[in-house]
């Protein structure tokens, strides 16, 4: 296994999503207990502390808790443990330098088992217990109805408590500190406010666009319906505009739809801003543009032979023009 860390900056956002990417090249999305799953990768775990983020990679199910020794600590902290943690830390001077590694040490356990089991803290503290009947730290923790699983703390450095919680034991194979310096941190309407000042997007390759710059799935979404409330984004409109200005540089319809498509266009938009452009007035049918553009390459001559006739060909299908449209211009030509 190994543990990768990310040292959190000032103003900086860090989504779990880029950190896991930064850091180890996983993609992560979450099943039904919200537990993060590393997509065809690892079994993974992440902790998230306010200034430090942090990712555990393992060959089999694994739950990861981190916390810094600094943290803010109360006597009152201890009285949401099992008895058991209740009454080893009552041996101890509370709030001690001792009572609050102790603490930590417990802490960190009793996390990690939470997540291995794709429960964590709705777990609920006070059902198990990671010390056993002699109150010393235990190597298994197994609370009821609940898998087993084999729990140890790990050092980070940095003045850092970790613990881990595996199916099957495994050897920390290297603790890996890495440079992600996050996303600006910004409310997401501004940046996608900022990024249509610069062009009109569509919903979806603007979805996008946020998604890259560190915002999660849910805000952005979010982001785009109300976008698509206030009138800054009209899917409809965009395509209807990107299909006549397409058109007129002499794409046909294959290709526009094509490069709608890339753009994050659903089918029946590009399909309706397509027959829009088809029946303005102003517009050349398909196969004047096609023809038009055929007339471009022979520059004046009258009959063009067999090899420009297949260059035409070719011309006219990067463009998108449909076979039907490039047969007939080519006949023409000959003719």
């Amino acid at each position: 296994m190994k543990l990768y860390l990310i040292k959190k900056k000032k103003d900086r956002k860090y989504s779990s999503e880029a950190c896991a990417k930064a850091a180890a090249g996983v993609t992560l999305e979450h099943d039904v207990s919200g537990r993060p799953v590393a997509i065809g990768g690892p079994f993974v775990s992440v902790s998230d502390t306010k200034n430090w983020w942090a990712l555990l990679t393992a060959d089999s199910p694994c739950g990861l808790d981190l916390e810094e020794g600094g943290r803010s600590l109360t006597a009152a902290s201890a009285k949401k443990l099992h008895a058991l943690e209740q009454q080893y830390l009552a041996g101890l001077e509370p709030l001690s330098s001792e009572w609050r590694e102790e603490f930590l040490s417990i802490w960190v356990r009793k996390e990690a088992y939470m997540k291995f089991c794709g429960e964590g803290l709705r777990m609920g503290l006070a059902k198990f217990s990671v010390l056993d009947a002699d109150l010393n730290y235990a190597k298994t923790v197994q609370a009821k109805n609940y898998p087993a699983a084999q729990v140890g703390s790990i050092d980070p450095g940095r003045g850092l408590y970790a613990a881990v919680a595996l199916e099957t034991p495994e050897v920390l194979e290297s603790v890996e500190l890495c440079p992600y310096e996050g996303q600006t941190e910004r409310e997401i309407m501004d940046e996608a406010a900022d990024l249509l000042a610069g062009r009109a997007y569509l919903s979806g390759d603007l979805q996008k666009k946020l998604r890259t710059k560190g915002y999660d799935a849910e805000e952005t979404a979010e982001t785009i319906d109300r976008l698509q409330e206030l009138g800054y984004l009209d899917d409809e409109a965009y395509a209807k505009s990107f299909a006549s200005d397409a058109a007129r540089k002499g794409k046909g319809k294959l290709r526009i739809a094509r490069e709608l498509a890339q753009k994050g266009a659903d089918a029946a938009t590009a399909k309706a801003a397509i027959e829009a452009v088809s029946e303005e007035e102003d517009q050349l049918s398909e196969r004047e543009r096609a023809m038009e553009a055929a007339q471009k390459m022979l520059r004046g001559a009258e009959k063009p032979d067999e090899k420009m006739l297949a260059r035409i060909g070719r011309r006219l299908s990067s463009l998108g023009y449909e076979p039907s449209v490039i047969w007939d211009v080519l006949g023409k030509l000959k003719s």
